[in-house]
């Protein structure tokens, strides 16, 4: 059986107050995480304790996922004597709209379960938390890939009428990480996990940046935990690459600790910048570009560089007198007219109300560049450790066998310079993509880049 949780996740595990600099009480509600060689052993008793000991389960998986945990997560729980349906999708699926009403009509318009059983990573993660809150109900997740920091964040990611969202959701009551099943994943998965986490140095300074823009302070807990998960998993690069175990226990801690760093700032903020957006931007766009998807990671990855390349651009112009910038505030216009053929009508107008919120964010862009401007310095003075953190980036995403180039991923040289000037629209939450905008950068730069990283 496995032993108690890492003493690293311990700490946050328990439902009791924290005080914070921040000024918030922050409680995270008690979660049980059962971490290591093993781990699997436990799923009936972590199921038992989160949803009683003969709750109704529905569990949910993928052909993949099934065959690397599910079908023994079902047979063990069945011998628990937990009723137990379950909801095998014929084919991978994608987080939305049309997953989640698959999933209902399997509950036949019965009792809804007890609890929901989620085994997979990703994309069933978020469809198990999305239909558990739907249900209000308890969710058990079984990890099968260290692929993302989603396991404990409270949102999940969908697509609903072909638009990317995140919605609120309450993370898994028990979590179940088995490193034996993690090893044996296909080790692109563990490779894009690592993207995923080493989006922090942009997240964190685009939190920072919304935040001073806004007046607000970033919660600081929430900043030094992302800092701490991305200096465990980068110390560890290498080995993430070789499928070691040392190097994938590692990892998944670091994962779950970005997930606690957005429990605690009850955003995605710490880990989801404007590298986040692209890569949203890119999965959207994909049909129309009759370009597979790739992992979240993997495109995350590379738009952290695109975004850290911004931000560096940004340090060098300052004190320069920044281009003429398009007046006023622009719409996304022809961005999107691509995409908006792959929206329904409530999708493009929940897209245009994102933007129009952009717009008029703190009065607007002249504002926002008057003001950007004349406290440069200050700004950047409070950037510069996060985006320290930079340094050998490229380097440990390369070791750790992870996409830094947009040709790896599937993305021409003018779709990446596209995706860099439009992905800001799809979401009110500012970021790097907007300050260089607001400054009269963007477009430029965003040549340069797509160049840069082709």
């Amino acid at each position: 059986m496995p032993g108690p949780p890492p003493s690293v996740l311990d700490p946050w595990l328990k439902d009791e107050p924290l005080a914070c600099p921040c000024g918030r009480a922050h409680r995270l509600g008690r979660r049980e995480v059962l971490l290591g060689r093993g781990a699997l052993d436990g799923v009936a008793d972590a199921v038992g304790r989160a949803a009683g000991p003969r709750a109704s389960l529905l569990l949910v998986a993928d052909p993949d996922t099934f065959a690397a945990a599910g079908a023994r997560v079902a047979r063990d729980l069945a011998r628990a004597g937990h009723p137990l349906r379950g909801s095998v999708f014929p084919a991978a699926p994608h987080a939305d709209d049309a997953a989640l009403s698959w999933l209902r009509e399997r509950l036949g318009g019965g009792a809804a379960p007890d609890a929901i059983v989620a085994v997979g990573s990703g994309t069933i993660n978020d469809l198990g938390k999305a239909l558990a809150a739907e249900l209000a109900v308890p969710l058990v997740t079984v990890a099968t890939a260290a692929s993302m920091n989603g396991y404990l964040s409270p949102i999940a990611a969908l697509t609903v009428g072909g638009l990317k969202v995140t919605v609120p959701a309450e993370p898994a009551r028990a979590l179940v990480v088995d490193l034996d099943v993690l090893a044996a994943a296909p080790r692109q998965l563990a490779a894009a996990g690592f993207g995923d986490l080493c989006s922090k140095p942009v997240s964190g300074a685009d939190w920072v940046l919304a935040s001073w823009l806004s007046g607000e302070a970033p919660c600081p807990v929430a900043l030094s935990v992302a800092d701490e998960a991305v200096a465990r998993a980068r110390a560890a690069a290498a080995g993430i690459a070789a499928g070691e175990g040392e190097a994938l226990a590692a990892l998944a801690e670091a994962l779950l600790l970005s997930g606690i760093s957005m429990m605690l700032a009850g955003t995605s903020a710490p880990a989801s910048g404007g590298e986040h957006l692209v890569s949203h931007y890119l999965d959207m766009s994909a049909a129309g570009w009759e370009r597979a998807p790739y992992l979240h990671g993997e495109q995350v990855a590379v738009g952290t560089l695109a975004s850290l390349s911004l931000y560096r651009r940004l340090f060098d112009a300052a004190g320069r007198p920044a281009p003429d910038a398009p007046a006023p505030d622009d719409p996304p216009g022809p961005a999107f007219d691509a995409l908006h053929a792959h929206l329904d009508e409530a999708a493009r107008a929940e897209l245009e109300r994102e933007a129009a919120a952009k717009r008029e964010l703190a009065g607007g862009r002249g504002p926002r560049a008057v003001r950007a401007a004349a406290g440069w310095d200050a700004l950047a003075e409070r950037l510069a450790p996060l985006l320290s953190a930079r340094r050998g980036l490229d380097d440990d995403l390369a070791a750790a066998g992870t996409p830094v180039r947009f040709a790896a991923i599937d993305v021409t040289r003018p779709r990446a310079a596209h995706a860099l000037r439009a992905a800001r629209h799809l979401r009110r939450r500012y970021t790097v993509l907007d300050l260089a905008s607001d400054l009269g950068w963007l477009d430029a730069w965003a040549d340069e880049i797509a160049e840069e990283l082709a």
